[in-house]
């Protein structure tokens, strides 16, 4: 008797157009498309694409995207990018009292509230 692998199936395909939430995120961040982060942002707008739809369940339509969802997958990869800033999770921004500002460990904290909307099953976990 012979082992055979199991088949897998290819990954599923991200909705999104991963290109123009990049272009959004180098909005935000003023940045000029030749800019030696463009990579690394284009990098951070898959990840953030595909954090995106992990956090939602595709209930409806799994193809449809929803301009909320992609508003998210540019926050993520703003957010991403700008973590990279941040050792040990103490930002180096300026504030008015001179405190430092502490990001959450969960870089997800800011999106779930907006993806909640698009959910249609809950779990406890």
């Amino acid at each position: 008797m012979t082992y055979t692998p199991p088949t897998v199936a290819p990954p599923a395909p991200i909705p999104f157009d991963v290109a123009a939430i990049a272009s959004a995120a180098l909005d935000v961040l003023r940045l000029d498309p030749t800019d030696d982060d463009a990579e690394r942002i284009a990098t951070e707008a898959e990840r953030a694409c595909r954090a995106v739809s992990l956090l939602q369940d595709y209930a409806v339509d799994p193809l449809a995207v929803d301009p909320l969802e992609e508003s998210a997958a540019v926050t993520l990869t703003v957010e991403g990018y700008r973590r990279k800033d941040a050792p040990f999770g103490v930002t180096d921004a300026w504030s008015v009292d001179g405190a430092s500002i502490r990001l959450s460990s969960d870089p997800y904290r800011g999106v779930r509230s907006q993806l909640a909307r698009v959910r249609s099953r809950w779990a406890v976990g």
